[in-house]
């Protein structure tokens, strides 16, 4: 990667390759009874790269400049995304997959023709592109519940995480659209979390984050959040809570699914640290305000 790349691209990017390399190992040992698991928490990357696709087609960026960040460990392999990025008709690409054919088979009426029109008009309309963006976020979860199955002790706590996660995103959404779109909030809410609708309304009525510790804490209650917090604040207390259910995850027992689950989540916490551990370096930033930033548990 140092041949085409320098500072942090590099890093990160080099980062990206070693989480692959880790998932095929992860991969190729797991019980087969356990393998289907594994291979539900990754279709969170299949998503995830079509989001990081999405948004670089929509930046006027080629295939080519944007197949470095992508890290194919799911079910979508870099020729597919490559048909889906140079295809006219984006959504009819990616129903020729089995990710396509999976997304289609779990949606409503509704929703499915919320995506086609999403999928349509998200190199062109901004709009459209952020409902896309909420509709990839809701089928990450979609997705990785029916896969994970239930009834697993181990298995509940991961689709918890998962639940923890969405919440999570929704309150930091909920904070960064307040001053710009009040009124149409709950339309890019992702599905799925554990916040009831009285708590969303709460949180979109509170005046600022601070007003508003006592009911995040009521669904995070290991958060730290600082006295007048910033969203910055604000999302990484959200990051190390999170981080520390992951971890709980992963020393359920010695012999599990729980464990190599676990391990996943910390790694791909590994793999954002690194990333902004680089990106700090490179913009000058203290070691100090680096530090706060980490997640570490």
């Amino acid at each position: 990667m140092s041949l085409k790349h320098k500072g942090s691209l590099l890093v990160e990017l080099a980062a990206g390759i070693h989480f692959a390399k880790i998932v095929d190992k992860i991969r190729a040992f797991s019980p087969r009874s356990d393998r289907s698991a594994v291979i539900g928490l990754l279709k969170r990357w299949d998503l995830l790269n079509l989001k990081t696709l999405l948004n670089g087609l929509r930046s006027g960026k080629n295939y080519d400049a944007i197949k470095p960040y992508l890290i194919p460990v799911g079910s979508l392999s870099e020729h597919d995304f490559e048909r889906i990025a140079k295809a006219q008709d984006l959504l009819a690409e990616l129903k020729k997959t089995d990710l396509g054919r999976e997304l289609l088979s779990q949606s409503t009426a509704l929703f499915s023709k919320q995506m086609f029109s999403a999928f349509n008009n998200a190199l062109r309309d901004m709009d459209s592109f952020m409902q896309l963006q909420t509709i990839l976020d809701a089928y990450i979860y979609l997705l990785i519940d029916k896969a994970l199955g239930t009834g697993d002790r181990d298995i509940e706590r991961i689709k918890r995480i998962m639940k923890k996660e969405i919440d999570a995103k929704n309150i930091v959404m909920i904070f960064r659209l307040k001053k710009y779109a009040k009124a149409k909030i709950k339309n890019y809410l992702i599905r799925g979390g554990s916040l009831g609708d009285s708590v969303i309304t709460q949180l979109i009525d509170a005046k600022d984050i601070s007003s508003a510790e006592r009911i995040i804490k009521s669904k995070f209650s290991a958060i730290e959040l600082q006295e007048n917090a910033s969203m910055v604040d604000l999302e990484i207390a959200l990051e190390k809570a999170i981080a520390a259910e992951k971890l709980a995850a992963f020393h359920v027992s010695v012999l599990s699914i729980g464990v190599m689950l676990g391990f996943l989540l910390l790694k791909e916490e590994e793999l954002n640290n690194l990333r902004k551990i680089a990106k700090a370096k490179e913009f000058g930033i203290p070691e100090d305000e680096v530090r706060k930033m980490l997640v570490v548990v």
